[in-house]
């Protein structure tokens, strides 16, 4: 039976949620803040948490923070309806949680959407890229890891977004091309390889030489997020 575990700001609503999953049919537990919440979470990954914010930074930091330490969890945030306006609940859901709704919410329809999230399974955040050495935040651009940082411009954060999205599967020039320009304006193709030489010499740096980006001959590149040593090979045409 899947857990329903709550992070909540009183130990009323603390109650009052877990009471709820329960009558869901799911096991409940509470805790108190954020860093005791993140451990539970990670030790079980099947666990739903559910945040029960009064402002909606404090939604969106939390969900930030728990994508980057790896935390895969259902994330469902209630967020106080004074705070929730689209321009909010979006953040947050850009900030990694699977669903936002404005609090309190009707019993039945809290208890319905825990459902239908049990039934979604594990999150996979395309924009917090997990590395061998490091974390890269896809929406800001900044890498960090083992006390070092990077920073990728907006156009080598984009290539590595859409190469993680299908991690293991080639994309060929035209592929990156079209999501990273859309078809709008765009520059010759050669740009694909001068943004991809980039990425590795800013990536190796992070992942202690490790290369993440791998040139698959006559078929394009390819995401390996446990990374490999590079090899070099002179002659050899790029990819197109």
């Amino acid at each position: 039976m899947k857990r329903v575990i709550v992070l909540a700001p009183s130990r009323d609503v603390e109650n009052s949620l877990r009471s709820a999953a329960e009558a869901a049919g799911f096991d409940s537990d509470g805790q108190p803040l954020p860093p005791e919440f993140c451990s539970a979470l990670y030790r079980d990954p099947d666990a739903i948490g559910v945040i029960r914010a009064t402002y909606s930074s404090f939604a969106a930091v939390t969900c930030r923070n728990f994508r980057k330490a790896d935390v895969r969890n259902i994330l469902f945030v209630l967020l106080d309806k004074q705070e929730a306006h689209p321009s909010s609940m979006s953040l947050i859901l850009r900030c990694g949680a699977d669903d936002v709704q404005p609090a309190p919410i009707d019993r039945d329809e809290f208890m319905a959407r825990l459902k239908m999230l049990a039934r979604r399974g594990v999150y996979n955040d395309h924009l917090m890229i997990q590395m061998p050495g490091c974390v890269l935040d896809a929406e800001t651009g900044n890498v960090e890891g083992g006390g070092k940082k990077q920073h990728l411009t907006t156009s080598e954060a984009k290539v590595m977004m859409a190469l993680a999205r299908e991690p293991e599967r080639a994309l060929s020039k035209d592929e990156l091309m079209d999501r990273l320009y859309g078809g709008e304006d765009e520059p010759e193709r050669k740009i694909i390889d001068v943004l991809i030489c980039k990425l590795r010499r800013k990536l190796a740096q992070m992942n202690g030489g490790l290369d993440v980006v791998e040139t698959v001959w006559g078929r394009g590149y390819r995401f390996v997020p446990k990374g490999f040593e590079p090899k070099y090979r002179k002659d050899v045409r790029a990819p197109r």
